[in-house]
């Protein structure tokens, strides 16, 4: 069964709102029919806030089609109850500036975590003591924290530890790196 994955930009991030299990056949006439309406738009690269994002994705977390519908903020409600099958209320409540500022909020919260959690995973430095690590990295903005991570998964005892794990978690490493790259690039630029 895939899951119908609805998510909402807010300051350059999106942010879940809404997911579903649906019938992968269901789920794809749904997409099918919302990619066909005339108000869809095509992603530039740059979320902009309040666009609307609709997937379909696997139990691996793999997009299971090409492409996610997208619909600006003004659209969506309508969109979502035409293609989806998606109730008023529950649209209205997903959509709310509320919810949204909520799942936002325990998004970010989620995020620091990560990058706290992942700081002690791959924290191979000999300098400094990890409680200091983790007190810099709490005070670090999001930024100094994707170039942290960056560094140390260039750095040679990250990939030699990571050349005993599995090809999969080796892959994931190098996702994770081009993401960084990806993310460091993106916000650089003038």
């Amino acid at each position: 069964m895939a899951l119908l994955v609805m998510q909402v930009a807010v300051s350059g991030e999106l942010v879940e709102v809404f997911e579903m299990p649906i019938d992968e056949i269901d789920a794809h006439r749904m997409l099918a029919a919302a990619n066909g309406d005339e108000r869809m738009i095509y992603p530039s690269g740059a979320l902009e806030d309040g666009e609307v994002w609709i997937d379909l994705i696997d139990g691996d977390g793999e997009t299971l089609f090409d492409q996610v519908a997208c619909f600006h903020r003004a659209d969506a409600s309508d969109a979502l109850q035409i293609h989806f099958g998606l109730h008023v209320d529950v649209v209205k409540d997903c959509l709310s500036k509320s919810n949204i500022a909520a799942l936002y909020a325990r998004h970010r919260l989620a995020a620091e975590a990560y990058f706290r959690k992942v700081d002690r995973l791959v924290d191979c430095s000999v300098v400094g003591s990890r409680q200091s690590n983790r007190r810099r990295v709490g005070d670090a903005s999001v930024m100094d924290l994707v170039i942290e991570l960056r560094r140390r998964l260039d750095g040679n005892e990250t990939q030699l530890a990571l050349s005993e794990l599995p090809t999969r978690v080796q892959a994931a490493a190098q996702q994770l790196k081009n993401a960084t790259t990806a993310y460091v690039d993106a916000v650089q630029r003038p």
